[in-house]
């Protein structure tokens, strides 16, 4: 995504660092021929002051100094829409999807730092080529590079977490015929749709705060229908096969409680997220929160191969 020292980095090994206003995490994932190892996964609650040092510290442990390294955007940070594709030189790319997300984003178009990346092609074009674009606010670039440019010599992107989480669900098994990650957050839920290393369909759900009286689990019903919704665009739009996995992350009480309820009334499989499916994991490394998970993804980033 974001390449914040134009600079391109092939390692065998890549630790990924993920920061939230509550807390960060790094994690360091070794490539051994076909296989991924998580070898070592750390998170921690802290202030966004404690946070430059402690990851300064975990930097400096194990070697980690000589890895590659990856950041992710917090949700609050970016914009990702769709634009239509603008009919330019490459070099032209940037700037003119710069103008076209003038009327879409909520802050200073002049002040956002811009990347683009491509959507499938759907299986009957009739309209312009579109892409997605991703708006960063500059000063949340501006804190990541001070957090880590200091600190990690081979620090090189910043990713989104759309992107993170794609990384990771790529690599379960039921990626090859095409899943639903449904991402839960404190008061909203992002919805991706994954087949093999593709994400065709992003969708974000916004809490209202109502809650079933009988488990009291917020907007179970919007979820539903949202999955239901990009189930069937996934199927109309690429015309693909339909959708039989819905995983849910992070793996904790919530997540389950969310995994029962839709599992209810769904002809889907609805299961957590077990990473011991995708990576093979180091003894004693056990993730387990969403800041976690964050890291996880951007450590899997793979520079050699296009987004």
């Amino acid at each position: 995504m974001f390449n914040v020292f134009r600079r391109r980095e092939s390692s065998t090994t890549r630790s990924g660092v993920a920061c939230t206003p509550d807390g960060c995490a790094i994690a360091t994932i070794r490539i051994k021929g076909d296989r991924r190892v998580l070898e070592s996964c750390l998170s921690v609650a802290a202030t966004p002051v404690e946070q430059t040092a402690i990851i300064a510290d975990w930097v400096a442990g194990d070697g980690r100094a000589s890895h590659a390294i990856s950041s992710v955007l917090d949700a609050a940070d970016y914009q990702l829409v769709q634009v239509e594709s603008p009919d330019v030189l490459p070099a032209e790319l940037k700037a003119a999807v710069r103008w076209r997300l003038k009327d879409v984003i909520d802050f200073p178009v002049e002040d956002a730092v811009v990347d683009v990346f491509d959507m499938p092609e759907p299986a009957r074009r009739t309209g312009a080529r579109m892409m997605y674009a991703v708006a960063a606010k500059p000063q949340a670039i501006a804190r990541r590079v001070a957090g880590l440019g200091a600190a990690a010599r081979r620090f090189d992107v910043i990713d989104i977490p759309e992107l993170a989480l794609r990384n990771i669900a790529a690599l379960l098994p039921e990626a090859a015929a095409g899943l639903i990650l449904l991402w839960l957050e404190g008061d909203s839920a992002q919805l991706l749709v994954i087949k093999q290393t593709t994400l065709y369909v992003t969708r974000h759900v916004q809490f209202t705060g109502d809650s079933d009286e009988a488990d009291g689990l917020p907007n179970v019903d919007a979820i539903a229908l949202e999955v239901q919704r990009s189930m069937d665009y996934f199927e109309s739009h690429y015309d693909q096969a339909p959708l039989r996995h819905l995983i849910i992350a992070p793996h904790d009480p919530h997540s389950a409680r969310y995994a029962q309820a839709l599992a209810y009334d769904s002809a889907m499989r609805v299961e957590l997220i077990d990473l011991s499916r995708a990576l093979e994991l180091a003894p004693g490394v056990l993730p387990a929160d969403r800041r976690s998970l964050l890291a996880i993804g951007a450590a899997l980033r793979d520079q050699r191969k296009s987004l």
